[in-house]
Parts: structure tokens; C-alpha cells; sequence
């Protein structure tokens, strides 16, 4: 009995385990059978490449609602999950009582409902069978720059285009195969983001650098830069002689500072000059510089 138990046991796993097997065939299959190499359309959602535009199209109901270039799209599939409630029995001389005939409906406000019919709400975390889709056109190299860069600017975004949909959860899946399979022309190079943002860090350190070619570039100068993820750049050079020359952003312009007026607080170094004040990073490899000019008198700091 008990081995007939459990041979009857491993034939049902077995069973299961094939099931899932030809359904995952099945379904990758069905995404074939959409145009993997083409458009990929279930109900009312569509996705297609536009390599004329170098562009990816998405609508929804047959409407064009979002565009990404090529390589510049971030996707993010969500399971949509809910929260639903329903009633303990309790112990004792009420468990015999007759619970509602709809006790789902009545908490699912969240609401605790006094009432000798339950003793507690149980809260249990249910799929509704559908994902929701995040659609994001991002800028690059900025949109990973942002982990990257020493500052933010103002008002700065990083996204072109956004769309959540919601899909059945075989139709995301599917989707999600379509997009797999598309993955070198629809999704950045997140590695090619980086070397361009650094190369152009680099170009832009450059420009600063050349405009006070004739003073020397003194080794005696204190020289500090950081990058929003743009990139610009905020530079400061303090010569010296005590003069200081500032430029700012992405086609920087060195300029004198009038009057500037200095105040370290750990590492960062604060220049007013009139109205006007910002901030810059003292890296630890260059603060001996910044210290000995304040010593030779050349900078003084508040």
C-alpha cells in the first residue's frame, strides 16, 4: 500500500514536471510564432523596430505612445500583487457561528471589522494575473551618469519619453522574449555609456586646462573639478600668486574670480565672489596644495 502510494506519488511529479517543460516550449514557441524577428503584437499592444529612424515604436490601442531610440530603451516588468483579506475562525464558543456569506468583500478596505464572526483579518498577498510594463527613453551617457557624477543639475532629466501598461502576465512574458531577443539594438551599452561620459569628462578638464596655458600651470597652483552627469564641469584653479579663475559647464569659459572670498568645511571648498558662491570638492591628494598656499598667505579662508 505504502509503495503503491508512492509509485502513484513519482508518477504524478513526473507528470507535472513534463507539463511545465512542453509549456515553456509551447510558449517560446508562441513568441516565435509572433515575429521575433519583426513586429511583436498581442491585443491591443504593439511593439516594432524602426531601423530607418533608428527608432522603437510602442502603442497601445493603436496608438503610437512611445518612442525610444535605438539602445536608449530601459524596460521593467513588475507582477502586479494585492493584498487580500480574509477571516480567521476563532476558537471557542463562537467558532460555531456561521461566517458571512462575502467576508473577502467587506474587508477588503483594509478595514478592521469588530464582529463576533471572526476574531482577526488575515491578509494574504494574491497575483491578479497581470504585469505591469515600465517603458523608460533614457538620455545617455546622463541616465547612468547619475551614479557617477559629483553633482546634479538643476532640472536636469534624464528620460525622453515614459509609459506604464499593464499586460496579461503570458502576453509580458512573451514580450519580455521579444525584447530578449532584440537586447543588442534596444538596450544601452552600459559600458560604452561609461567610456563616453569619461572621454568627454576628460575633454572637457582639457578645455579648462588650455585656457591657462600662459600662466604656466604652476605646480604651486591648487586645481579641483567635478562633472554633473551631463557631463559639465565645475573648475576652479587658484595660481599662485593667489588669483582665481572658475568655468562652468558643458562649453566652459575660464573666468577671473572677483574678489573671492574662501571657506573650507572638510572637503569642500566654498568661493564667494559678490552675489555669486559655489562649491567644489578638495580631493585628498591636493589639499596639502590648497593648505599651502593659506600658509604663504597668498589665500585666505574664513
Amino acid at each position: 500500500m505504502f509503495n503503491d502510494t508512492l509509485i502513484a506519488l513519482g508518477i504524478t511529479v513526473a507528470g507535472l514536471i513534463a507539463f511545465t517543460v512542453v509549456m515553456g516550449r509551447r510558449e517560446k514557441a508562441a513568441i516565435m510564432a509572433l515575429g521575433a524577428a519583426g513586429p511583436f503584437r498581442v491585443k491591443s499592444f504593439q511593439a516594432n523596430i524602426d531601423r530607418a529612424r533608428n527608432e522603437v515604436h510602442i502603442s497601445v490601442d493603436g496608438h503610437r505612445t512611445f518612442c525610444a531610440p535605438l539602445g536608449h530603451l530601459i524596460v521593467e516588468h513588475k507582477v502586479e500583487i494585492i493584498a487580500v483579506a480574509h477571516e480567521k475562525k476563532p476558537k471557542g464558543p463562537w467558532g460555531s457561528i456561521t461566517l458571512p456569506s462575502n467576508p473577502r468583500r467587506l474587508l477588503a478596505t483594509g478595514r478592521y471589522v469588530a464582529s463576533r464572526d471572526w476574531a482577526e483579518t488575515i491578509w494574504t498577498s494574491v497575483e491578479t494575473g497581470k504585469t505591469w510594463v515600465k517603458l523608460r527613453a533614457v538620455c545617455l551617457p546622463a541616465y547612468y551618469a547619475q551614479h557617477w557624477a559629483g553633482w546634479e543639475e538643476e532640472h536636469a532629466n534624464v528620460l525622453t519619453d515614459r509609459m506604464d501598461v499593464p499586460l496579461p502576465n503570458s502576453s509580458a512574458r512573451a514580450f519580455k522574449l521579444w525584447l530578449d531577443h532584440h537586447k543588442r539594438e534596444l538596450f544601452p551599452d552600459h559600458a560604452a555609456a561609461r567610456a563616453t561620459w569619461d572621454q568627454t569628462c576628460v575633454e572637457l578638464l582639457r578645455a579648462c586646462r588650455q585656457q591657462r596655458d600662459h600662466r604656466g600651470n604652476s605646480a604651486e597652483a591648487f586645481e579641483t573639478w567635478s562633472f554633473s552627469a551631463q557631463p559639465m564641469i565645475a573648475y576652479l584653479v587658484i595660481e599662485a600668486d593667489g588669483s582665481a579663475f572658475w568655468a562652468w559647464g558643458e562649453t566652459p569659459m575660464l573666468e577671473p574670480v572677483d574678489k573671492p572670498r574662501f571657506k573650507l568645511a572638510g572637503d569642500r571648498l566654498t568661493v564667494v565672489s559678490g552675489d555669486d558662491n559655489r562649491s567644489f570638492p578638495v580631493p585628498a591628494d591636493r589639499i596639502t596644495t590648497l593648505l599651502a598656499l593659506r600658509r604663504r598667505g597668498v589665500v585666505r579662508m574664513g
